[in-house]
């Protein structure tokens, strides 16, 4: 029944992160030290805070991030953020750290919306990995067992609709359970081992 609730979650929350259409906005630029790039129209950007410590950089093309772009932890100096734009939206590869250099997710966009392989990590460990395509869940989704390469829970997506065979596992890797679905309703599947 809990991993019914889980899953259910799960779902709720994937559908309800809805993603915004990809509108470019201008960079605040106030603070930031800017220099040209020669034989570029493309300029260097780059804020610190009052005692020098670089707090984001990256380059700009018509006040516009463009290219790579670092955000740094406030009180380390390490990246919390890097991620690629064109003409200020996101597009490319984006990866987030914890303030020990630790990554803690990853994930591409193309023009603000989610395309591409994810992953979520903690302490260096995945906690969840799958495909977006468009911004929707597609393809294979595994969650991992806390602290543990042990896959959990392992689902397939279509269109962010629950699509194929659905497996839980145990925290020693043994199918407890199985589904199958078939565009986000569920077909067959129980308890593996029962009756059917």
């Amino acid at each position: 029944m809990r991993n019914f609730f889980l899953l259910f979650l799960l779902v709720g929350f994937l559908t309800a992160c809805e993603q915004k259409p990809a509108t470019p906005q201008d960079l605040d630029l106030e603070g930031f030290v800017i220099v040209d790039i020669p034989g570029s129209d493309m300029k260097r950007a780059t804020l610190t805070d009052v005692k020098g410590k670089i707090l984001e950089e990256g380059t700009i093309l018509n006040g516009r991030k463009h290219g790579m772009w670092v955000i740094y932890h406030k009180d380390r100096d390490v990246p919390a953020s890097i991620g690629s734009y064109v003409g200020g939206i996101p597009n490319g590869p984006l990866f987030e750290y914890g303030q020990y250099g630790h990554m803690e997710h990853m994930c591409s966009y193309t023009n603000n919306v989610l395309n591409g392989r994810f992953a979520k990590l903690k302490n260096i460990r995945k906690t969840e990995e799958g495909t977006y395509v468009n911004g929707l869940l597609d393809g294979n989704f595994k969650k991992y067992y806390e602290g543990r390469d042990v896959v959990q829970q392992e689902l397939n997506y279509k269109q962010n609709k629950l699509d194929g065979e659905i497996i839980y596992y145990s925290d020693k890797g043994e199918a407890t359970m199985k589904y199958t679905y078939k565009d986000g309703e569920k077909v067959s599947g129980g308890i593996v081992g029962e009756s059917k």
